[in-house]
């Protein structure tokens, strides 16, 4: 029997997160099943469950990648010289996070189940907690590049600023799930210009 590769085993992993993301769009987190996972990826069970114990793993691992492309997404930007002003990064980061997930409606249902489910809490607190790192680091640089402040003084500054751009970011994935008339460009023309730098 042939040996199966490493990049064959990621690729499996991948074709599975993916129809598991279009199966979660459809009829959301709680709601959807591992047959239906199964039936969205036409693999057999086996295949699915040798990579993932459960729909539980699955939703670990799309959010953790889609935690990864944003995080990806912060360093690229940070590496720019000049590097991006803050507020656009709520763009950049919505932008990606509704390309991954599709509709901001999952995320919206995976808060709900976090408020009920510890495990999941669990996950989403992790999430959080990789995602300010990242901003937080970015926040601190961009005070150090364009305002000449000391590492100790950008740290500070980023401390104090970093829950106005979680927290814009949030709103924007809570009223466009919500809202049935949400203006995008108004929210993040908003955000862009009133946000701090």
């Amino acid at each position: 029997m042939p040996r199966v590769t490493d990049e064959y085993r990621a690729a499996r992993r991948d074709e599975i997160l993916t129809a598991a993301m279009r199966a979660f769009q459809r009829g959301g987190f709680h709601a959807t099943s591992m047959a239906d996972i199964i039936a969205e990826s036409g693999l057999s069970a086996g295949a699915i469950y040798g990579h993932f114990e459960g729909k539980h793993a699955i939703i670990q691992s799309v959010a953790l990648q889609v935690i990864g492309s944003r995080v990806g997404d912060l360093e690229r930007a940070m590496a720019r010289d000049p590097m991006p002003a803050p507020p656009g990064l709520v763009r950049v980061l919505t932008d990606g996070l509704v390309r991954d997930v599709g509709n901001a409606s999952l995320l919206v249902q995976l808060w709900g189940e976090a408020v009920a489910d510890d495990d999941i809490r669990a996950l989403v607190y992790g999430v959080f907690t990789r995602l300010e790192a990242a901003w937080g680091a970015y926040l601190a640089r961009w005070q150090e590049r364009q305002h000449g402040a000391s590492p100790a003084e950008a740290a500070a500054i980023a401390t104090n600023q970093l829950p106005l751009y979680l927290a814009a970011a949030q709103g924007f994935i809570l009223q466009s799930a919500l809202m049935p008339r949400f203006d995008r460009e108004k929210y993040l023309a908003a955000v862009e210009a009133h946000l701090p730098q």
